[in-house]
């Protein structure tokens, strides 16, 4: 039995209300998302009622409608969509399934950092929807210092993030070296779907004009605390090679990043991953601080 509201959501983008052939499967960066069929085939139904997402669900349509065309990576096809001042609707085609970041073989990453390259090299959109800050596209101005050192303070981390949280602004700095440019703005692989060979890349409502070394330092960080094992350097090979940016500002970028990530956005994560998971947070993030203090820049 549907409820009311996801009924006449469904009514909204045509679709017939019929109840066994609705399924909740999850939900993307705030919003219900729904399998269900049209004509047959499978599709999706991404809802976001009114309130301070909607902005993001109205960029999303705005990206189906206006980008999607455009950039170098595939992308879901927008079949329909609903806009009101009460709920924003978008109904996808439907894709394959996300796999677990420890299941992905090296040639998959490294597609990913092509892609990802492409994807950074796409013209950044103009106007204000597009350059806003959503909070996965922004530089670290204003870090919860305190979160993080009443949690790292407590590890065997505490002496070596001590400089970080006295001076927070020395990792904007280095990201602020590496010019911004157009990103998905929420990459990890729970937003790219496996299928065979070919990556869809889903859940666009934070893209926009952003920092591209914190995006591939985000996906790193994710896929990190899940257990897998990511080839980095491989990757940022890669990537350099599909994308001429000056290597050694990029590099000091991302380790800035994902210090950053780490440091700063982790702690209100902690409570609800596995010891071995903080575990594995507070190693990488002792080498990522050692290869801070170590390399030549």
């Amino acid at each position: 039995m549907l409820d009311d509201g996801l009924a006449h959501v469904m009514r909204s983008v045509g679709l017939e209300i019929d109840g066994k052939h609705v399924e909740l499967v999850g939900g993307a960066s705030g919003s219900g998302v729904f399998r269900v069929q049209i004509d047959g085939d499978d599709a999706v139904l991404k809802v976001t009622r009114a309130g301070d997402r909607q902005d993001n669900a109205r960029r999303e349509l705005a990206f189906y409608q206006t980008l999607a065309d455009q950039v170098p990576v595939v992308t879901p096809k927008l079949l329909r969509y609903a806009d009101n001042d009460r709920f924003t609707a978008l109904l996808l085609s439907a894709h394959g399934s996300a796999r677990p970041a420890p299941q992905w073989e090296p040639s998959a990453w490294l597609e990913v950092a092509r892609q990802l390259a492409a994807l950074h090299s796409v013209p950044p959109p103009e106007g204000d929807c597009w350059t806003g800050p959503p909070a996965r596209r922004r530089l670290p101005y204003r870090p919860p210092i305190d979160l993080a050192s009443s949690y790292w303070c407590a590890t065997e981390a505490a002496a070596s993030v001590r400089c970080f949280l006295d001076e927070p602004e020395q990792l904007a700095r280095a990201l602020q070296a590496v010019p911004v440019c157009f990103v998905h703005g929420d990459c990890h692989v729970e937003n790219l779907l496996r299928e065979g060979e070919r990556i869809v890349w889903t859940d666009w409502q934070v893209t926009g004009v952003g920092c591209p070394a914190s995006e591939l330092a985000f996906l790193w960080s994710r896929a990190h605390a899940d257990g897998a094992d990511v080839p980095y350097d491989a990757m940022l090979r890669e990537y350099l090679d599909h994308r001429p940016t000056e290597p050694a500002s990029m590099r000091r970028a991302l380790i800035a990043a994902e210090i950053d990530i780490l440091l700063f956005e982790w702690p209100q994560y902690v409570t609800v991953i596995s010891p071995e998971a903080r575990a594995r947070l507070t190693r990488r993030l002792l080498h990522l601080i050692d290869d801070w203090h170590t390399h030549s820049w």
